[in-house]
């Protein structure tokens, strides 16, 4: 049966035109600041590897916010690496919209080619994919993420059920051949597990399950943070290592997720195109492998052993860059101060999302609401009612700012677990009734 399948596919690419064919590439890292200084890696990183790999500059659309390389808390000006003593991967990358332009509206306008969308958003032209039938995507995106969530630096964030919308339309549209999309984000498996459909021509690989972190690693004692993503470093280090003429998209992922034993990585969608070689997605550069020494990434031998939940990266780098300030000095004193504040959110938030389960089960010992509504991460079954409470959430709660607290992202499920055992009205009156008591609510 496998045979059948690689032999139809193998036909249906042979007959498209070669010579009209084109590749695209979207990348975007959906996050802003140092602490999130991996996201912008990964896809500088992707960036050198697309455009080394042949995908001309006009065909490629990166977002990022542009915030690390010249960032007040980066020791080296103008350098960005993705992993400790490797190459700089900034010089070069493409900044086609960064700082508040990089918004889910942006992102789906130029997902879907809308020219017209751009320009209503953001009042001037901009490049989006132009793709056609004949014409292979790639998509990568890297930030954080929860339960059919993706995060973005300028609110409000990527549901899920918006971005398959936009995927079935691209389809029904035929505005692709074929589409492979990559996701680093904690929870990734929930924007498309039982959404995407299986016959769109579309192949979808995320960094985790529906209900689990993405990991940090690298940590990099001189900057001070973490310089990529366990999933994302091994996906994009195995393109710089192997052939990508000869490695399918099937010998990729066994790689990769034998390799990430961090988070449990996943396909969705059309998994009959992992039968492709890299290059029919990435650039079919025939001299790649000779030509792309200058910013090659050569994988470690050995495991990573500094991986964090990514939710904890904002704690233990801090932790790092005190343990490492000079005692009594001005900069290891605006550090605890930080700590301090960093522990505070948790905590705060923390409170929170329990706040609403307990007035949700009002009445209930404190165990038993714990049991039904934060011991578990169950998928969203009613996905009105926690698109809404998150809304309701955000909009009561100002302070929460899912764009750089990933440690709120984390605590969604709770919400999606209320929901989906109790009616929409009551758990929306218990987000209201937390948050105007909370002290990050009111701040």
């Amino acid at each position: 049966m496998k045979f059948i399948v690689v032999l139809a596919i193998a036909i249906a690419v042979s007959v498209i035109n070669v010579d009209a064919r084109k590749n695209w590439a979207l990348l975007i890292a959906g996050s802003a600041g140092y602490d999130n200084y991996r996201h912008q890696a990964d896809i500088c990183h992707a960036y050198q590897i697309v455009h080394k790999a042949g995908i001309p500059d006009e065909q490629i659309v990166v977002m990022m916010y542009d915030d690390i390389a010249d960032n007040t808390e980066n020791p080296v000006k103008g350098n960005i690496i993705n992993k400790p003593d490797g190459p700089n991967v900034y010089p070069g990358v493409l900044k086609d919209y960064t700082g508040k332009e990089v918004t889910a509206k942006t992102f789906l306008s130029v997902l879907q080619g809308d020219k017209d969308g751009i320009y209503n958003q953001l009042g001037r032209s901009g490049k989006v994919i132009n793709s056609g039938p004949d014409d292979y995507v790639f998509v990568y995106f890297a930030d954080h993420g929860a339960p059919g969530i993706l995060g973005m630096p300028n609110p409000p964030y990527l549901k899920a059920r918006a971005l398959n919308e936009a995927l079935k339309k691209l389809h029904t549209d035929k505005k692709f051949a074929k589409l492979v999309f990559y996701v680093e984000a904690c929870e990734s498996g929930s924007v498309f597990d039982k959404l995407l459909p299986k016959d769109i021509n579309i192949y979808v690989t995320t960094a985790a399950n529906p209900t689990e972190s993405s990991y940090a690693c690298y940590l990099d004692e001189k900057r001070g943070t973490y310089l990529g993503d366990v999933f994302s470093v091994k996906f994009l280090e195995n393109i710089d290592a192997s052939d990508i003429h000869t490695e399918t998209l099937e010998a990729q992922f066994k790689k990769i997720k034998e390799e990430t034993t961090t988070s449990h990585v996943q396909q969705y969608g059309d998994l009959a195109i992992d039968v492709l070689t890299v290059d029919t997605f990435i650039g079919d550069n025939k001299q790649v492998n000779q030509s792309r020494s200058d910013f090659l990434i050569r994988p470690s031998s050995l495991p990573i052993k500094d991986a964090i939940p990514s939710e904890m990266v904002v704690l233990q780098s801090l932790k790092h860059r005190l343990a490492a300030a000079p005692a009594n000095s001005l900069q290891k004193m605006e550090l605890e101060k930080k700590l301090s504040q960093t522990l505070t959110t948790m905590k705060q938030t923390h409170k929170l999302i329990w706040d609403i389960a307990r007035t949700v089960h009002s009445g209930l010992p404190e165990n038993t609401v714990y049991d039904l509504s934060m011991k578990d991460h169950n998928e969203i079954n009613n996905w009105d009612c926690y698109e809404t409470a998150v809304d309701t959430l955000l909009a009561f709660c100002p302070g929460l700012d899912i764009t750089t607290n990933d440690f709120a992202l984390r605590k969604l499920y709770a919400l999606v677990n209320l929901c989906n055992n109790n009616p929409q009205d009551k758990v929306i009156r218990a987000v209201e009734a937390a948050s105007v008591v909370n002290p990050l609510c009111l701040a």
